[in-house]
């Protein structure tokens, strides 16, 4: 039987379509974790918060920031001390069998680089999906005593 020569260009074009679905389904995104389903222990999600920070030289005020997880966020922190000082949230180990990284972070843009004294800063971003107490810190040097509490619940 003879097949006419149309039905190549579309086998072809079904052949690409297919590819690009099966490249965009296996995308490779770190942020990205489909499987993960953690424990809510409250059930509140995505609760949007705008936290304020002040940081001077020998401490964060206030030392303990609680927000639901999966929320919006404003951070606004300013600088009430006498040298530059930052914030970073560190990460947070997870073991679990429930699909989750074995680390929990927050996304790079819940960063402040140094800010002068007097000064201020905004950002915005998303908290982790994954409960817990995160630690949050001035990365800038000598600065190993400010630190704080970010409780994601």
């Amino acid at each position: 039987m003879k097949r006419p020569l149309m039905t190549l260009p579309f086998c072809c074009a079904a052949l690409l379509l297919a590819s690009a679905v099966w490249t965009c389904a296996c995308s490779t995104d770190a942020e990205q974790n489909d499987a993960c389903s953690p424990d809510d222990a409250d059930g509140v999600v995505s609760e949007p918060a705008n936290p304020e920070l002040i940081v001077t030289d020998s401490e964060f005020m206030p030392k303990i920031v609680t927000t639901q997880n999966s929320s919006a966020i404003k951070l606004k922190l300013t600088n009430e001390g006498t040298s530059p000082h930052g914030f970073v949230v560190d990460c947070l180990p997870t073991p679990n069998t429930d699909g989750c990284p074995t680390k929990s972070c927050f996304p790079s843009g819940a960063k402040i680089d140094p800010l002068e004294p007097g000064a201020d800063a905004t950002i915005m971003f998303d908290s982790p999906l994954v409960e817990g107490i995160y630690t949050f810190r001035s990365d800038v040097a000598g600065d190993d005593d400010l630190k704080g509490q970010f409780v994601i619940q």
